[in-house]
């Protein structure tokens, strides 16, 4: 198990390096983005800068930690659009599922229609409970 850490880690290094040096100037020395997973704190502050790198990074398990890391309700105003878009251009189903997944926490009313038109392209069936779950959680306050 240690081995694949390692490896996991030196081929996730040259795109995590920029985002943990970012988040370590604004106070989040961190390891690993998935230590913002795991933290019961809030990262407010660094909201903006996991949606900056989400779209720039390809390291499928980095950009399921930057989604997962997303899923929070400070992320709500900000990550919407990013996640949706990233959302559009994957193929992966494990983070098609988080991304979708992230909208149950992130979706804005004035996201509604977006949410639904992609439940309503057939090409979004893997997701739709996760979708469908972004739009009831509109239908409850914040």
């Amino acid at each position: 198990h240690q081995t694949a850490v390692r490896i996991q880690a030196a081929a996730t290094k040259p795109e995590q390096d920029p985002i943990l040096n970012e988040l370590a100037a604004l106070g989040y020395a961190s390891d690993s983005v998935w230590d913002l997973v795991n933290t019961k704190e809030t990262y407010a502050a660094a909201i903006p800068i996991l949606v900056k790198f989400l779209p720039l990074v390809s390291h499928p398990v980095l950009r399921e930690g930057l989604a997962r890391a997303l899923t929070v309700p400070e992320a709500r105003g900000l990550a919407g659009k990013v996640l949706m878009f990233e959302l559009r251009k994957e193929s992966d189903p494990e983070l098609r599922w988080a991304l979708a997944n992230a909208l149950t926490v992130v979706t804005e009313r004035k996201d509604a229609e977006a949410i639904q038109a992609l439940l309503d392209d057939p090409a979004y069936q893997d997701v739709s409970e996760r979708l469908e779950k972004a739009l009831k959680n509109l239908q409850s306050p914040h």
